[in-house]
């Protein structure tokens, strides 16, 4: 997203990123399912919003203004609103266990997080609101479209926002420049993302979701901070004890979430 946002504006990255992915995962849908899933289009659509639209533009809008490292940890706040949208409007049973170890998870990613002295600020709202997105999403992809296969359920969404995201770059006036270096890299930056970023790993995601519960698969958001640490390291960045600490929450997060 830093990159892309280089040559691009932010609702430009989303809406890349979205028809890229939608074309990509546009040959895996199939006439025969698409059939069988018109009784819950409403449910597609509404995934294809919270799960991939809405986040989209709320985490490339916040990212002009905020670090990578706030928005890696405030990502961490997806499990907790996947547990509390569950349980309120899902009739999903309240587990302590799930619940402790949200926070526990949450607070490690703030610690993993803590090396670049980040402060909050009004555009981590974005952030915020894209994470309830995502924590209303996993509840309706586990338990309205449990019935459907994960690629469907991926791809389906995502070829009804490619629709809008063309739309919407034209009226945004996308210009082509491939003679300007930076703009080619900003667009592999954002191919690479729509591709791997969203593609491939909300295939990846929803398989997930079908196979354990919402707020077990929404927890992989806290490692997305140790992956953030993983690079670091590599690029010998300093290693601090609250990162050493914040590793081992989310550990223990993880155990107590998929304890039954």
């Amino acid at each position: 997203m830093k990159e892309g946002l280089k040559s691009f504006s932010s609702v430009q990255v989303a809406a890349l990123r979205m028809l890229l992915a939608g074309l990509v995962l546009l040959p895996f849908i199939k006439l025969k399912e698409v059939k069988e899933a018109k009784k819950d289009w409403l449910y597609f659509a509404i995934s294809g919003i919270l799960g991939s639209g809405a986040p989209a533009l709320l985490f490339t809008a916040a990212q002009v203004h905020i670090s990578s490292s706030l928005a890696g940890a405030l990502n961490g706040l997806m499990p907790l609103f996947a547990l509390i949208t569950g349980v309120l409007f899902l009739g999903v049973a309240f587990d302590r266990f799930k619940l402790i170890g949200v926070i526990i998870g949450l607070v490690g990613a703030f610690l993993l997080s803590s090396s670049e002295g980040f402060s909050f600020n009004k555009y981590s709202i974005l952030v915020i609101l894209a994470t309830l997105c995502y924590g209303i999403n996993v509840n309706i992809v586990k338990y309205k479209l449990a019935a459907y296969k994960p690629m469907l359920v991926t791809a389906l969404p995502l070829a009804l926002l490619a629709v809008l995201s063309s739309f919407i770059l034209f009226y945004t006036g996308l210009e082509v420049n491939i003679a300007d270096k930076q703009y080619v890299s900003s667009g592999i930056a954002i191919i690479i993302l729509a591709v791997i970023g969203t593609a491939l790993s909300l295939v990846m995601f929803n398989r997930l979701i079908k196979n354990t519960t919402a707020v077990f698969a929404s927890s992989v958001t806290y490692l997305i901070p140790i992956v953030a640490l993983f690079w670091g390291y590599l690029d010998k960045e300093q290693i601090s004890l609250f990162q050493v600490n914040g590793l081992a929450f989310i550990l223990i997060a993880i155990w107590l979430i998929r304890k039954n």
